[in-house]
């Protein structure tokens, strides 16, 4: 079952962004619905996490972007589409990585597509990939893998539940993985690229705050495919 949550200060924009998605039937209507009034009633919804949250920007007290960075320190599964009238993104938007970025002003049509396009991200993040290590057969949600890395002879799984060691070569996990939008930032690194938080010079910080390298002969490759995922996901 998927969770869907509306976060909206305005009845009547709750009510529209509700008959869309019930119009849409997503998930084959596998899916629950639940509205709230104001950030931090959001936030303390016992149901969290969501696996998708429509977040007004502009909100009184607790606007959409405060309650996104509250919402991230824990959540950071829940894919997050921004909706607003005037707001347009700023830097601090983009730190908490949200998939689209919804105008009210859209036509009726444009915004079934974008949300349509959120519950294909939500579907694809639900995937889950099957590692065989060794004797032992993992299956793991593939949104849940952080990056990997190559410790000796072995490579280690970093992941929202901890980390493991694995009996597998990095250019075996990186053919079982690419599909799943994953790359190489390092030729000791395989990341998955919608965990980044964002990229420097020389270096890539994830979700949970670990900073990997960037190697000069991966940056420009490295780059190039992180803005083809992120133009795909915007």
């Amino acid at each position: 079952m998927v969770s869907i949550a509306i976060c909206d200060d305005l009845p009547a924009d709750q009510q529209m962004v509700a008959r869309l998605v019930e119009g849409l039937n997503p998930f084959e209507g596998q899916y629950t619905l639940d509205i709230f009034s104001s950030g931090d009633a959001l936030l303390a919804s016992p149901k969290r996490p969501f696996d998708l949250v429509v977040l007004d920007v502009q909100m009184p007290e607790k606007n959409g972007y405060k309650t996104a960075q509250q919402l991230r320190e824990t959540d950071q599964g829940t894919i997050l589409a921004f909706l607003t009238g005037v707001a347009a993104p700023t830097v601090e938007v983009f730190r908490v990585t949200p998939f689209r970025y919804l105008m009210k002003q859209m036509g009726e049509e444009e915004l079934k597509e974008e949300l349509a396009a959120c519950f294909q991200e939500v579907e694809r993040r639900r995937r889950f990939v099957v590692i065989q290590s060794g004797g032992e057969i993992l299956r793991l949600p593939a949104a849940s893998i952080l990056y990997l890395v190559i410790q000796g002879r072995s490579v280690e799984l970093v992941t929202d539940s901890g980390r493991r060691s694995l009996k597998n070569r990095m250019a075996e996990m990186y053919s079982l993985l690419a599909p799943y939008g994953f790359g190489y930032c390092h030729k000791s690194y395989l990341v998955n690229f919608s965990r980044v938080a964002s990229i420097g010079s020389g270096s890539v910080i994830l979700e949970n705050g670990d900073i990997l390298p960037v190697s000069q002969p991966k940056a420009k490759s490295f780059k190039s495919e992180f803005l083809r995922y992120a133009k795909s996901a915007v």
